[in-house]
């Protein structure tokens, strides 16, 4: 009889620990994750974008070039600024490319690689892109190597992080004749493949051989510079310190 206690003792016992553990990994699957605030999308005509946790499809403005919010009054209205305090992104995104800025009207605002994120008001439901190419918004793309910037006299070239692109009157089609010391004023510009905004063609691109046996990128046969003296994104001092290269002003 005593045998017969003992074991009914310990299969109880067994049977009560195997209810706590069970309990116990239930409210641990139960803790709430952190969602991600924003994610890589596909869209079928622009290719991947930058969307928020649940799908919606985030914007880049061209007159954010030097990296400051410039929609302010009715235009916040139309485009929304984002901001997530806890930023958790999702597969593929670099977290160091991210960042947060003050606006002027005092709210904070999340960036992508300097550039400020926005909604489109009018984008009802996920995966809606109807602000791409709207008044100088384009869809952001976690992979531009060219974008616009716009300071207000119109637009013209920058690479994905608002540094100023330009063209060298001296070059013939495809064929870049800054070399030597012009090349250390005026580097040459790179990038593969290209991605550029939807009001761009991406077969207006194309990549050289230079005499230094660099690559380089033109567009429209023109190929493409920095300046070295422009140290901060948004500046456009090439024009000023040589009449010779001018900004990319896309037709």
């Amino acid at each position: 009889m005593k045998n017969k206690f003992t074991k009914f003792t310990i299969i109880a016992m067994l049977a009560l620990a195997s209810a706590l553990v069970f309990q116990s990994c239930s409210d641990h699957d139960d803790n709430p994750q952190p969602e991600i605030a924003i994610k890589v999308g596909k869209d079928i005509a622009l290719g991947n974008i930058l969307t928020d946790g649940k799908g919606k499809t985030l914007y880049f403005s061209e007159k954010d070039v030097a990296g400051t919010s410039n929609c302010s009054g009715g235009c916040a209205n139309v485009w929304p600024a984002f901001y997530q305090e806890s930023l958790i992104t999702g597969p593929g995104l670099d977290y160091s490319l991210f960042g947060t800025i003050t606006r002027a009207d005092g709210k904070k605002q999340n960036t992508y690689k300097g550039w400020p994120l926005y909604y489109f008001a009018q984008d009802a439901a996920p995966a809606e892109t109807k602000g791409d190419n709207k008044n100088g918004f384009f869809a952001a793309k976690p992979d531009y190597s060219v974008f616009f910037g716009n300071t207000g006299s119109g637009r013209y070239l920058v690479d994905a992080t608002g540094k100023t692109l330009y063209t060298f009157e001296n070059d013939a089609d495809d064929i870049s004749n800054c070399n030597g010391g012009c090349a250390t004023v005026w580097p040459s510009f790179f990038v593969e493949p290209p991605v550029v905004p939807s009001a761009l063609s991406v077969t207006d691109f194309y990549k050289i051989t230079r005499a230094d046996a660099k690559l380089q990128i033109t567009f429209k046969k023109d190929p493409l510079y920095f300046f070295s003296q422009d140290l901060v994104r948004g500046d456009a001092k090439g024009n000023a310190a040589n009449a010779k290269f001018k900004v990319v002003i896309p037709n």
